[in-house]
């Protein structure tokens, strides 16, 4: 009775197996995926001895280089995958809707609020925050006033802003 060369391959893979997975796993792949790619390899085998082009079969050498070429290629391309993914950012995050219109309303109850001071409270508010670079000392010098009473106003109006954000602050 002779063996099929189905059987003579059932036999190798039973009794090398092993040591082909445990090469692929030594290289740092997940369980799941050194699996995978072992059973790979030796269907690449199994192929290719079906077509004759394996000139000589030297087990379980022959199944372990097979195997960690193919493990070589998936490392490859896993690393390449994560250097594109990393070159890409991630899309902006959408503005929480609640958030924004949130935000509009706290803005608007500092601009009422603002409203109620008096102009050259106002003026140095501008000044100093809506002007870039603005400091108390540029906004005393462009009112002719001293940078005490430029402070002592700043002070003043954002208590007052606290004060209407704090009454109004659900």
């Amino acid at each position: 009775m002779t063996t099929q060369p189905l059987d003579l391959w059932d036999d190798a893979i039973r009794r090398h197996d092993r040591q082909v997975y445990l090469s692929v796993l030594a290289l740092g792949l997940p369980p799941e995926r050194a699996r995978e790619i072992t059973q790979a390899a030796w269907t690449r085998l199994v192929e290719q001895h079906r077509s004759g082009t394996l000139d000589r079969i030297e087990l379980p050498g022959l199944a372990i280089r097979q195997a960690r070429f193919l493990a070589f290629n998936d490392l490859a391309r896993s690393r390449t995958e994560k250097r594109v993914l990393a070159a890409v950012p991630d899309p902006p995050e959408a503005p929480d809707t609640e958030r924004v219109v949130g935000d509009r309303q706290e803005i608007a109850r500092v601009l009422a609020a603002l409203a109620t001071c008096s102009p050259t409270a106002r003026k140095v508010f501008r000044l100093i925050y809506a002007t870039p670079g603005g400091t108390a000392a540029t906004a005393a010098a462009e009112l002719g006033l001293s940078l005490q009473r430029i402070r002592q106003i700043l002070c003043e109006t954002r208590r007052h802003l606290r004060r209407a954000l704090a009454e109004e602050t659900p």
